[in-house]
C-alpha cells in the first residue's frame, strides 16, 4: 500500500477548496476560454491580416515612401522656414487647436486627476478622430489621385512642423514620435487599402478576377482584414496619447497643442 510523504493529509473529495486554491479553480476554466478563443479565432484573424499585408506589401511600400519622401521635403522645409510659409502653416494650426481645444476643454483637469472615466472617455475620442480620418482616406483613396493630396500635402506639412519639435528629454520626445508614428501608419494602410480598391475595379485581372464585381468584393474583404490591424494600432495609440497627455498635463503644459513635454 502506497503511504504520503510525511506531513501530507490525504485529499478530500467533499471538502470545497478555499483560499488561493479556490481562486484558482475558479479562474481556469475562464483562462482556458480566453486562450481557446485566441487560438482558435484571434490568432487566425491575425495571421489572415498580416498575409494580407504581405500580399500588398509593394503597393504599401509605394505609398509608404511617398509619404516618406514629402515628409522629409517638409523637415528640409521647416528648416528653412519663409516668413510667408510660417504665418500660413501657424493659421492653419490655430483653427485645428481650436476646435481640439473646445472638446478637451471639459476633460483637462479629470485627466489631470487621472480620472479614469474622464482618460476612457478621451482616449475613445481620439480613436474615433483617428479612425474618421482613416476610413475618410481610404473613400479618397479609390479614385487614387487623391492619394497624392492626402499623403504629400499631409507629410509635407507634418514634417514642416516636427521641424522645430524640441522636448525636455529624449524620452520624452522619443515617445511622442513613438505615439505619432504609430498613427502615421495608419495612413498608409488606410490609404493602401483604398488604393487596391481602386486598381482593382480599373483592372480585375490583377486580383485574379474575370469581372469587376467579383474583384470588388475580393478587395473589400482584404480592405476589411487591413482594417483589423487599423483598428488595433489606433486603439494602442488612442491609450498611449492619453498617457501622454497626463504627462504633459502634469508637467505644466495645457495638452492643447500636443508637444512634448
Amino acid at each position: 500500500m502506497l503511504s504520503l510523504p510525511k506531513g501530507r493529509r490525504p485529499l478530500n473529495p467533499n471538502k470545497i477548496p478555499t483560499g488561493r486554491l479556490a481562486i484558482r479553480e475558479r479562474l481556469a476554466p475562464i483562462a482556458d476560454l480566453i486562450v481557446g478563443h485566441w487560438m482558435h479565432e484571434v490568432f487566425p484573424m491575425f495571421k489572415n491580416v498580416l498575409q494580407t499585408v504581405s500580399e500588398h506589401r509593394h503597393l504599401l511600400f509605394i505609398i509608404g515612401g511617398l509619404y516618406v519622401l514629402s515628409f522629409t521635403a517638409g523637415l528640409a522645409t521647416g528648416f528653412l522656414r519663409p516668413s510667408t510659409l510660417e504665418s500660413w502653416i501657424e493659421k492653419q494650426d490655430q483653427v485645428k487647436n481650436e476646435q481640439i481645444e473646445k472638446v478637451f476643454v471639459t476633460f483637462r483637469q479629470p485627466v489631470r486627476e487621472g480620472n479614469l472615466a474622464a482618460m476612457g472617455t478621451s482616449a475613445g475620442i481620439i480613436f474615433g478622430f483617428n479612425m474618421f480620418g482613416s476610413l475618410t482616406n481610404t473613400v479618397s483613396s479609390i479614385l487614387l489621385v487623391p492619394i497624392f493630396f492626402n499623403l504629400v500635402l499631409g507629410g509635407w506639412i507634418q514634417g514642416i512642423s516636427l521641424a522645430s519639435l524640441h522636448g525636455s528629454s529624449f524620452l520624452s520626445v522619443f515617445l511622442f514620435l513613438f505615439m505619432g508614428g504609430l498613427e502615421w501608419i495608419t495612413y498608409v494602410v488606410s490609404a493602401g487599402a483604398g488604393a487596391n480598391i481602386g486598381l482593382a475595379v480599373l483592372s480585375p485581372k490583377r486580383v485574379g478576377c474575370s469581372f469587376r464585381a467579383e474583384a470588388f468584393k475580393r478587395v473589400v474583404r482584404e480592405a476589411g482584414r487591413l482594417y483589423v490591424l487599423i483598428i488595433t494600432v489606433l486603439a494602442v495609440q488612442a491609450v498611449f496619447e492619453i498617457l501622454y497627455v497626463q504627462k504633459v498635463l502634469l508637467m505644466g503644459g495645457t495638452g492643447v497643442p500636443l508637444m512634448p513635454y
